[in-house]
C-alpha cells in the first residue's frame, strides 16, 4: 500500500496550517508545518496519523536537525517521511512579553523534569500532551500556549535549565513560580525595604532571580518572617536559610549555550570569590590611527583583552550612561552613572562630572582638558591638541558626553593605588553581577 500518498494527504488536510516540502528524494520527504501553537500541531497530526492505516510501530518521534522541538518521523519500508514543526512567529518573540514566556516556560520544563517524568528530558518528551500534565506543578503569567510555543533556541536551553536544575536541586515538593502572588510578596518586601535604605538601583541588582521555586514545606510562618524583616541584611540572612532549609530558592536564567555553565548558588556567604578580579589598565580607544573612531571606553577587570567594563551612553544622559560587564562567552551584568558614584563616595573619591549641561560639552577649554588627561591615560600619538579640539567639536553630543565621562572616570581610577584600584574594580564587578555585600542569595543556570 502507498502509505506515502495517504501521509501526503492527511499533511494536506489541515488547512490552518503552512505546509511546505522543504526536501524530496527516493529515500526520504521532508515537511514543514507551521502553526500558531506547534505542540497542538504536532498532537493534531500525530492523532490523525494513528487513526490511518499507517502501522503505529512506523510513527516515532526524533530530533532532526537543528530544531529543539521534536520531529515526527514515519519509517516507510522503502521511504521516509519527516514532519518538522515550526511556530507561527508573533508579536510574542519581542520585549516583555518574550521574557514572560521564557521565563515561564522554563518553570514548565522544570516540572515536566520533576513531577511527569521524574528524569532529565529527551527531546521526544517535547509534547503538549505531557506540558497538560505539569500544569498543576507551576503558578506562572504567562499563557500556556506561548510557553509552548517559544523560539528554537529557548526550547533547547529550557530543555538543559530544566535538567540542570533536575541533576543539582534535591526533590522539595517544588511549585515553579513566575509573575504568582508568592513572587509578589517577595518583590514587595524589597522594594518596601530600598525605598528606606536607598541601597539599590533595581531590584535586579539585589537579585536577578527570574522565577522562584517555592516547597510546599514552605509554611504561614516562613512569610510572616519575610513579611516582618526590617533590613535588607535581616531579608537576605532569612532568604538564605530558606535556600538551606529547601523551601524557597531564586533561579536567575540566562539562555543557554553549548557552554552550559554548571548551576551554582551565589551570595549565601560574605565570601564574594574575588578570585583574579583586579584592575587591569584603561582603554581610551581601540584604534590608534584613528582615536575618535568611538565613544566607548574600557576598564579591564582580568588580564586578557575579553575581560572588559564597557563604557558607553545609551541616552547622552547619566541615566543613559552605564558600564557592562564583558566576559570570554557572554556579556553580563551592568552597572549605571549612579550606583558607580556610591562606589566612589565610599572610598572617599569625587564623582564622575554629570555633563548633561550642552552647553559645557561645546566648551573648548573642557575638549583641551580631556586632551590632556587622555594623553596620561594612553597617549595620542599622531594627533595634536588643536586637531583633536577640531574633530571633537564636529561630533554629536552623546559621543562628546560618553567620551568625557569615560575619561573623568578613568582619570579618576588612574589616580589611585593599585589596592583601591582593584578593591573598586571588585565592587563595580560585584554589583553590576549582583553580588555587592547586600545582595541577596539565588541560584543560576546559564
Amino acid at each position: 500500500m502507498d502509505f506515502g500518498e495517504e501521509i501526503y494527504k492527511i499533511i494536506k488536510s489541515f488547512k490552518n496550517f503552512d505546509v511546505t516540502v522543504k526536501s524530496a528524494s527516493s529515500k526520504s520527504t521532508t515537511f514543514i508545518i507551521k502553526g500558531a501553537n506547534r505542540g497542538d500541531v504536532q498532537q493534531q497530526v500525530e492523532n490523525a496519523l494513528q487513526k490511518s492505516s499507517i502501522p503505529k510501530n512506523k510513527i516515532i518521534r526524533e530530533k532532526v536537525g537543528a530544531s529543539s522541538f521534536p520531529a515526527t518521523v514515519i519509517n516507510l519500508k522503502n521511504d521516509k517521511v519527516i514532519i518538522v514543526y515550526k511556530p507561527k512567529r508573533s508579536g510574542a518573540d519581542r520585549g516583555a512579553l518574550q521574557t514572560k514566556n521564557v521565563e515561564s516556560s522554563q518553570c514548565l520544563y522544570a516540572a515536566l523534569a520533576f513531577y511527569v517524568l521524574k528524569r532529565e528530558i529527551k527531546i521526544e518528551d517535547i509534547s503538549t500532551d505531557n506540558f497538560e500534565k505539569c500544569k498543576g506543578y507551576i503558578d506562572v503569567d504567562a499563557n500556556f500556549s506561548d510557553m509552548l510555543n517559544i523560539s528554537e533556541d529557548w526550547v533547547n536551553s529550557s530543555l538543559e535549565g530544566a535538567n540542570m536544575l533536575y541533576g543539582n536541586v534535591d526533590d522539595s515538593n517544588w511549585i515553579f513560580h513566575r509573575g504568582s502572588r508568592k513572587v509578589d510578596i517577595i518583590e514587595s518586601k524589597f522594594k518596601e525595604l530600598n525605598r528606606k535604605e536607598r541601597v539599590f538601583s533595581n531590584i535586579n541588582k539585589w537579585s536577578p532571580a527570574d522565577f522562584y521555586m517555592i516547597s510546599g514545606n514552605m509554611g504561614d510562618n516562613d512569610w510572616k518572617l519575610i513579611k516582618s524583616c526590617a533590613t535588607i541584611k535581616s531579608f537576605n540572612q532569612i532568604m538564605i536559610r530558606l535556600i538551606k532549609d529547601k523551601k524557597l530558592i531564586g533561579v536567575s536564567l540566562k539562555k543557554i549555550s553549548k557552554n552550559a555553565k554548571p548551576f551554582k548558588y551565589y551570595n549565601l556567604t560574605k565570601d564574594r570569590n574575588v578570585g583574579d578580579i583586579e584592575y587591569g589598565g584603561t582603554i581610551i580607544y581601540k584604534k590608534a590611527n584613528n582615536p575618535l573612531s568611538a565613544m566607548d571606553t574600557f576598564t579591564l577587570w582580568k588580564s586578557g583583552v575579553k575581560f572588559e567594563i564597557q563604557w558607553r551612553s545609551d541616552s547622552g544622559g547619566p541615566s543613559g550612561w552605564k558600564g557592562e560587564i564583558q566576559g570570554s562567552s557572554a556579556n553580563q551584568g551592568k552597572i549605571s552613572y549612579g550606583p558607580l558614584n556610591k562606589i566612589l563616595k565610599s572610598f572617599g573619591l569625587s564623582e564622575v562630572p554629570n555633563y548633561t549641561n550642552s552647553s559645557e560639552l561645546n566648551s573648548v577649554d573642557l575638549m583641551g582638558e580631556i586632551y590632556d588627561d587622555i594623553q596620561k591615560i594612553q597617549e595620542i600619538k599622531n594627533m595634536s591638541k588643536d586637531e583633536f579640539i577640531f574633530q571633537v567639536k564636529n561630533k554629536d553630543a552623546k559621543w562628546r558626553f560618553a567620551k568625557f565621562t569615560g575619561v573623568k572616570f578613568a582619570k579618576i581610577l588612574e589616580s589611585q593605588s593599585k589596592k583601591i584600584q582593584d578593591r573598586i574594580v571588585q565592587e563595580i564587578y560585584f554589583y553590576a553581577n549582583s553580588q555587592s555585600p547586600l545582595s541577596g542569595p539565588y541560584g543560576k543556570i546559564e
